[in-house]
C-alpha cells in the first residue's frame, strides 16, 4: 500500500505552480505562468484609447468579416497581417478611427476568450483539489482498517481508480495553461499589425 503522505506529496508537487511563493499561491491556479486576470490594452496598444469603443466596429462597413478572420484561432500571423493590411488599404480619411475600432473589437473578444480560458483553468484545478481530497480521505480510512478487511480491498481499488483519473487529467494541464498565453500573444500581434498602419 502506498504511504498516504508520500502519495499526497507526489500529487501536490505535480499540481503546485513552481514560480510563486507558497504564501502567494492561489490554490485554484496550477499554472507556472503568473495569473493576470484581465489584460489592459495599454500593455500592448500604442494608439488612441479604446475605452468604450468595443462595439464601434459594428458601425463600420466591411469590418465584421475582418474581425472574424483575425479572431479565428486557426489563423496564423501571416493571415492576420494580410487581413489587416487589406482592410487598412481600403480606408479613407477616418482611417485611424476605423483601425482603432478594429483593435477595440478584437481586444474585447480576445480578452473575453482569455477570461473564459482562465475560468476553465480554475474549474480544472478546483476539481483536481477535490479529487485529491477524496484520495486523502480514502487513504486515511484505509490506514484505519485491518489489511484483510473486505472494505480495504474495495478502498484500494477506489484509490487506484481516482489516482488514474487525477493523472489522466493532469496531462491536460499544460495545454490548458497555454491557452491564456496564446490569446495574449495573438492580441499582441494584432495590436502591432494594426498600430503599424495608423497615420
Amino acid at each position: 500500500m502506498l504511504h498516504r503522505s508520500a502519495a499526497l506529496v507526489a500529487v501536490l508537487i505535480a499540481l503546485a505552480p513552481a514560480s510563486a511563493p507558497a504564501a502567494e499561491r492561489d490554490p485554484d491556479w496550477p499554472c507556472v505562468q503568473i495569473l493576470v486576470p484581465t489584460l489592459s490594452p495599454g500593455q500592448i496598444w500604442s494608439g488612441d484609447p479604446i475605452d468604450g469603443k468595443a462595439e464601434d466596429w459594428r458601425d463600420i462597413p466591411g469590418m465584421e468579416p475582418v474581425l472574424k478572420r483575425i479572431l479565428n484561432r486557426r489563423a496564423d500571423a501571416e493571415q492576420e497581417e494580410e487581413a489587416i493590411a487589406r482592410f487598412a488599404d481600403g480606408l479613407g480619411p477616418d482611417r485611424n478611427a476605423a483601425l482603432t475600432a478594429l483593435f477595440a473589437g478584437a481586444f474585447d473578444a480576445l480578452n473575453r476568450d482569455r477570461s473564459a480560458a482562465i475560468a476553465a483553468i480554475h474549474r480544472y484545478a478546483h476539481q483536481q483539489r477535490e479529487l485529491l481530497d477524496s484520495i486523502d480521505k480514502a487513504l486515511t480510512r484505509l490506514q484505519e482498517l485491518p489489511a484483510d478487511a473486505p472494505e480495504a480491498a474495495a478502498l484500494k481499488d477506489d484509490i487506484a481508480w481516482r489516482r488514474r483519473i487525477l493523472d489522466d487529467r493532469r496531462r491536460y494541464q499544460s495545454a490548458l495553461c497555454d491557452q491564456p498565453v496564446k490569446l495574449e500573444q495573438k492580441a499582441g500581434r494584432i495590436a502591432r499589425e494594426i498600430a503599424a498602419r495608423l497615420d
